[in-house]
């Protein structure tokens, strides 16, 4: 599917498609541990398999995957209307497998078929699997028919299993009694819940970087904000980003906005219906507060009327208490002021050429948290350097982006012609993204940033300083100025690996994927593999895990643009750092 925004993001296709198409699968926790779950109990031996949850959070996509990844000796069918009486669901079985059988077949004749299909598959060591989507609109009379076709049986395990997709409606018809012999010979079941926080801000990126975005098109509050519409449900996350992706296309923006999100939600989805009034409830409640309220009046009239009379304090006490009070007043009032009027503004970035960040959520801190600079001379120095205001930057940013691949080791005779796509040719990938200075500090890179309308790049960080380079010219300023004036944008290069296309996960080749295995391999003190040609497997993904825990990072499996940089921290080969220097 196209859209006619993909040109403008420079997306090849559409990324918020609601197809199930498993290419887009987002593989959080819980997708993984669906899918696993089928995956067991297709290779098990029992007869029902069950995968609910809400509308939208993605079982059939789950589903379409488990077909990509099925063993290849399992026949299976699919179907997906199951408003069908017993006789017709048995025919669609049927014509799936293709079986075939005589018109105006009955009941008797089409289970006939299918058991002697069963038999003659057995025979041949194959496997049939049938698949059922929104399996809650089965009536409890098909539900027992497909009960009793599974009787079939050898002594090691059933002849066909039987997986069932539905919402949480099936849960509780499964519940009934006329259905617990078919519910006891459910052997795994898993209940699939929507996408949390954290998980709909990795869940937008992926999408992103399948369909080939090069940039981060969410802030951080739009994000919030489809949380909170969407509740995080897969497919409406997808209806909402896309007409986001829309408007901001309509508005010649360059990135979604929390205003654009709900405009878009509004437009796709309806506006919210205001709560009726209960006004029986409403009746009630004000009586009962009217009562309270009298309750407590003359309860407060007894104490006063029955008090005992206190001693009246001296004009000199009454003085003093105010003078206590007020001074008690003004410890509160700064007690409550702000340890800092900063504030970060973020702000639609600069149009460039930029490479997706990883899924691990970017960090918006008020304060660094970097380590403390070994520079003595610089730091007793602070105030003989000129602050912000008295400095130049660059107006265009790619003269920046020149100055940023003269720290890489690379010269242009011409510095006009600095780009992206010319840093690609020499094995470096622009990251461009929003972030706050600990990010940055995560990151270890220097990057470009924009203050006041001047590029700059943004040598090296501490705690009290951040050194900016503009041409040869290096300026050591607060880092407290450089947090007033920076929005958040900045632009980074980082080493890529032979034959990068993208973020690397389960079942991808190459190149990529061969240099992964090797690096993977030296840091964890293993001899490297001598033959390329491998697979992105469980295993790997596993060890790629292990690696993102041990290095901070959120561990997703996937070898994406933090994890590589990360990798690039313990190569030997010399790297421009953001805290070090040249590390």
């Amino acid at each position: 599917m196209t859209s006619i925004y993909n040109d403008y993001f420079g997306l090849k296709e559409s990324p918020f498609s609601i197809a199930p198409n498993p290419q887009y699968l987002y593989m959080s926790d819980r997708h993984r541990e669906a899918l696993a779950h089928l995956m067991y109990g297709i290779q098990g031996d029992g007869a029902f398999i069950l995968l609910s949850g809400e509308v939208g959070t993605g079982k059939t996509t789950i589903c379409r995957c488990l077909l990509e990844q099925i063993p290849a000796q399992v026949d299976t069918a699919f179907i997906l209307n199951p408003k069908l009486t017993a006789a017709e669901l048995l025919a669609a079985a049927c014509d799936d497998l293709k079986i075939k059988y005589p018109k105006a077949a009955t009941i008797k004749t089409l289970t006939d078929s299918i058991n002697a299909y069963l038999l003659d598959a057995h025979a041949k060591d194959r496997r049939t699997v049938l698949i059922i989507d929104e399996a809650q609109n089965l009536s409890i009379e098909v539900l027992e028919q497909l009960r009793l076709l599974t009787n079939l049986e050898t002594n090691q395990r059933k002849l066909l299993q039987i997986i069932l997709l539905g919402q949480p409606e099936l849960l509780t018809l499964l519940a009934q009694a006329e259905l617990r012999q078919l519910s006891q010979r459910i052997t795994a079941r898993f209940h699939l819940d929507a996408l949390n926080r954290d998980e709909i801000s990795a869940y937008i990126k992926h999408r992103l970087v399948v369909a080939g975005a090069k940039g981060t098109f969410f802030t951080k509050q739009a994000i919030d904000r489809i949380y909170k519409i969407s509740g995080g449900i897969p497919r409406v996350i997808n209806l909402v980003c896309d007409r986001a992706l829309l408007g901001t296309y309509s508005e010649g923006e360059l990135q979604v906005t929390p205003k654009i999100v709900t405009k878009a939600a509004t437009e796709v989805l309806g506006s919210v219906p205001r709560r009726q009034v209960d006004w029986q409830l409403a009746t009630m409640a004000a009586t009962g507060g009217f009562l309270l309220v009298s309750v407590l009046l003359i309860y407060a009239l007894f104490w006063v009327n029955n008090a005992p009379i206190e001693p009246q304090p001296s004009p000199l006490a009454s003085v003093q208490a105010e003078s206590e009070s007020t001074e008690n007043m003004a410890l509160i009032g700064n007690a409550n002021k702000p340890l800092s009027n900063l504030a970060l503004r973020i702000d639609p970035p600069q149009k460039t050429s930029i490479t997706l960040s990883e899924t691990k959520e970017t960090a918006q801190e008020i304060m660094p948290l970097v380590e403390p600079s070994t520079d003595e001379s610089k730091e007793s120095n602070l105030d003989q350097q000129p602050s912000l205001d008295e400095i130049k930057g660059h107006n265009r940013q790619n003269l920046a982006l020149a100055d940023l691949l003269g720290l890489w080791g690379v010269d242009l005779t011409d510095l006009t012609l600095a780009s992206c796509n010319l840093a690609e040719t020499v094995g470096l990938i622009c990251l461009s993204s929003i972030a706050g200075l600990n990010e940055m500090n995560d990151l270890n890179r220097p990057a470009i940033i924009n203050l006041k309308g001047q590029w700059f790049t943004l040598e090296r960080l501490t705690n009290n300083q951040a050194l900016l380079r503009v041409d040869t010219q290096q300026y050591a300023i607060p880092s407290s100025e450089v947090l007033r004036a920076w929005n958040g944008n900045f632009t980074l290069f980082w080493r890529a690996p032979p034959g990068f296309r993208g973020s690397l996960s389960r079942g991808d080749r190459g190149a990529a994927v061969d240099y992964l295995v090797n690096r993977l391999a030296v840091i964890n003190g293993m001899a490297p593999p001598l033959s390329p040609g491998y697979i992105f497997d469980t295993e790997l993904e596993s060890k790629v895990k292990q690696f993102q825990r041990t290095t901070g990072l959120t561990p997703d499996g996937i070898a994406g643009v933090k994890t590589w940089i990360k990798i690039n921290d313990l190569d030997d080969i010399q790297t421009p750092a953001l805290k070090e220097g040249i590390r």
